[in-house]
């Protein structure tokens, strides 16, 4: 019963205490801000404990970032961003700290602006979301497919432009970058871990772009989210593509028994193309239907295993501060026993908006031979605070 005083009341207090926020106006053009992110979970997992039979017991901070933004002028911002990723989990204290985001934006006005570092790719909408803004508990991580070694946690680095037109129904991203750079491929048979096959040898750039219509209201953000808390509708569809040269094993390099290549590995390009839709409908304060939802096709090579066709989607109705959240994903690969299904139910508690929640999530999903690999389950609770 004191328990659940003291949930109430801290309920009471997040639900109508004023956003957290550090920003420090130099000038009318110029600022500095700081945020941080937390997100720890507690999570159990069949089979997932050191027996291998037994449900892991896991407590463990899934995110803690650093945010630095600001503006030189009103022209010229900045975004830097560190993030240390699954912190303890299974009993492992070395996770990295690292930079996750740091760019560069030029604005020369909202239709043409140009940004330049390490950045989220435009792929599709909810592979540039930010973590702090998703509906779920957590991204659809199965479904965003990019070739190994090709981004740092879905970021690349290079130069993007994008603008916001049509009375900013229309935006447009557009962006040239690293791409896949000498990664090792394949390894040599003798198991001595020696690379026999490398990716990109001539170094070509990868190209990625998304071209996205506001039906209904407008999406302005850099990183769009998943739930508004709207006063009013947004509706917006968008498509994207991906191409990353020489990144993809097709077709494995023959050796000897000494270990010597005798026929060099076939490399091929990812090429990967997304449709999506997104609706925030809110009925009165009260009350939010949400729906997001991606068609996603990946053309890695014939047998390749990350190539194939899939499906996201996650529906969430929100009431007050609760919100009931559903997620679907499916994926057909091109390859052998490596298809994916994954069921997510989960509730959402909003005490401060994405300032602070908890969210409760169970999930079953299973990868390779559907007809006869089982269903994993799994259950989170995460706390989340954002300030």
């Amino acid at each position: 019963m004191r328990f659940l005083q003291w949930a109430v009341a801290a309920a009471v207090i997040f639900t109508t205490s004023p956003a957290w926020a550090y920003k420090w106006q130099i000038n009318d053009d110029s600022y500095v801000g700081i945020d941080y992110l937390l997100q720890a979970h507690a999570q159990v997992t069949e089979n997932g404990a050191p027996s291998k039979e037994d449900w892991s017991k896991d407590l463990f901070i899934r995110r803690s970032r650093f945010v630095l933004m600001g503006g030189l002028t009103k022209y010229l911002t900045f975004f830097m961003e560190t993030d240390q990723v699954n912190f303890g989990k299974n009993g492992d204290w070395n996770a990295p700290f690292f930079v996750q985001d740091a760019y560069v934006n030029f604005k020369i006005m909202d239709e043409f602006q140009v940004d330049a570092g390490l950045i989220l790719l435009p792929f599709t909408r909810h592979s540039f979301m930010s973590a702090v803004g998703v509906n779920a508990l957590d991204y659809h991580l199965a479904m965003i497919k990019y070739p190994d070694g090709s981004t740092k946690v879905w970021r690349d680095a290079g130069v993007q432009v994008r603008g916001y037109v049509f009375e900013q129904k229309f935006q447009y991203r557009l962006g040239v970058f690293g791409g896949s750079q000498n990664v090792a491929l394949q390894k040599d048979a003798a198991g001595k871990g020696v690379p026999t096959a490398f990716s990109n040898p001539q170094d070509w750039p990868r190209v990625t772009g998304h071209l996205r219509y506001a039906i209904l209201g407008t999406e302005t953000d850099f990183f769009p989210k998943g739930i508004y808390f709207a006063k009013d509708p947004v509706l917006s569809l968008g498509v994207g593509a991906d191409a990353v040269p020489d990144s993809v094993l097709v077709k494995a390099a023959v050796l000897d028994a000494a270990g010597k290549v005798t026929t060099p590995a076939t490399i091929g390009t990812h090429i990967a193309a997304a449709g999506d839709v997104f609706l925030d409908l809110p009925f009165n304060e009260d009350n939010e239907l949400v729906f997001q939802g991606a068609l996603l096709y990946y053309a890695d090579g014939q047998g390749v295993k990350s190539g194939g066709i899939g499906v996201l989607s996650e529906v969430g109705y929100r009431w007050t501060f609760l919100e009931p959240v559903l997620q679907f994903d499916w994926f057909k690969s091109d390859g052998k026993e490596a298809d994916y299904l994954g069921m997510r139910g989960g509730l959402n508690f909003w005490l401060l908006k994405h300032g602070a929640s908890i969210k409760a999530e169970y999930g079953a999903s299973k990868t390779g031979d559907l007809a006869v690999a089982p269903f994993v389950q799994q259950a989170t609770v995460q706390l989340q605070l954002f300030f």
